[in-house]
């Protein structure tokens, strides 16, 4: 018998015609519960040796006699995707939902998702990603998911191969940062208008995310120690923790960052619990887009300011502070890295030749 016990039961594993079958049966580990499994294994054995469907019949949710007689095969990527994604969503955050739903509607779905999973090649997503307009960083995310997909396929037993297994990687551009100078920064701030300029002077100046921003509370800041702790993020309307440890940090306040918040205190926008409230409608900001879309751009167009996405004022705290010979192990706390070697590999010219390593 090609019987072992696992955790939490015991696999059948065997060969039959060339064709390799495995299964998962979950059961206390005795000797009457192994008696019942090994009789399992004999019962699929002989079925399967026989073609007998009436015996396959009775066992119709085992994995075996799925692959076995061409059941388990007749799932579809789609439906596949689907069983996928019930099972991995608990443990997801509502924007790796949200980004995961995004990416297979768009890229997989429309191509690959009427096909059966043994009908899928790797060929097929490597002429599709030749053929793309998308950047590598999108193919490479559409790749993550069609990947994980086949993997619990394969885990499940339906399929023999993992046909994704051979997909490689592809390559990433990396952009370098463009960060704004200091003439810049004083256009552009001097096109906002209150509470908007608060916000984005307290973006350059301390190098925050845009969702670490809109959900800094005031219980998180410390004006007379100059101190905030980074503690939320809003994602996709969603108030939750960063997703690493160091992105949950506490950081220093240069100057400015702390004018821009003794100005927000000071303004009619001063709210109890949040930093910043949308002026329109007195509450959370729940999306960025807005904000880009009708606040900034617009500024950047009036200052006559070359256009940049809102994520350069975190390009432009980073070089500041290099520039100025702050440590970039320092730096790379106050940004919320683990170390310093993504400061090296974005920032390396804005760094001054000496040796940090060792301090």
């Amino acid at each position: 018998m090609s019987v072992k016990a696992v955790k939490g039961g015991y696999v059948i594993d065997f060969t039959l015609g060339h064709q390799r079958y495995r299964e998962t049966i979950p059961a206390p580990q005795n000797k009457s519960a192994l008696k019942r499994v090994e009789e399992q294994e004999a019962i699929y054995k002989f079925a399967i040796s026989m073609n007998d469907k009436t015996i396959a019949e009775k066992f119709s949710t085992s994995k075996i006699i799925q692959k076995a007689f061409d059941k388990g095969l007749e799932h579809t990527v789609h439906e596949y995707y689907k069983i996928w994604f019930k099972q991995k969503q608990l443990n997801w955050a509502y924007s790796t939902k949200r980004g995961y739903g995004q990416k297979y509607y768009s890229y997989i779905e429309p191509n690959w998702g009427h096909l059966r999973l043994s009908e899928f090649k790797g060929s097929m997503f490597d002429e599709w990603a030749s053929e793309s307009s998308l950047s590598g960083k999108s193919i490479n995310e559409a790749r993550n998911v069609l990947k994980q997909i086949f993997k619990r396929a394969y885990f499940d037993s339906v399929i023999d191969h993992d046909p994704t297994e051979r997909i490689e990687r592809y390559k990433q551009r990396f952009h370098e940062p463009n960060p704004f100078t200091q003439d810049e920064i004083r256009k552009i701030l001097q096109n906002l208008e209150e509470p908007y300029k608060h916000l984005y002077r307290l973006a350059f100046f301390t190098g925050l995310r845009t969702g670490e921003l809109l959900a800094l509370r005031w219980q998180d800041v410390e004006l007379e120690n100059k101190l905030a702790h980074i503690r939320v993020n809003i994602t996709s309307g969603v108030e939750k923790e960063p997703k690493t440890k160091g992105s949950i940090r506490t950081i220093e306040l240069h100057d400015y960052a702390a004018k821009a918040l003794r100005d927000v205190l000071n303004s009619k926008y001063k709210d109890s619990y949040r930093v910043f409230i949308d002026p329109r409608t007195s509450s959370t900001y729940r999306y960025a887009d807005g904000l880009r879309k009708y606040v900034w751009k617009p500024a950047l167009e009036k200052a006559k300011v070359l256009y940049r996405y809102p994520y350069q004022t975190r390009h432009t705290y980073a070089s500041m502070m290099l520039s100025c010979g702050s440590n970039p192990m320092w730096v790379a706390k106050q940004m919320g890295h683990a170390d310093w070697g993504m400061i090296r590999k974005t920032y390396g010219r804005w760094i001054p030749s000496q040796d940090y390593s060792k301090t």
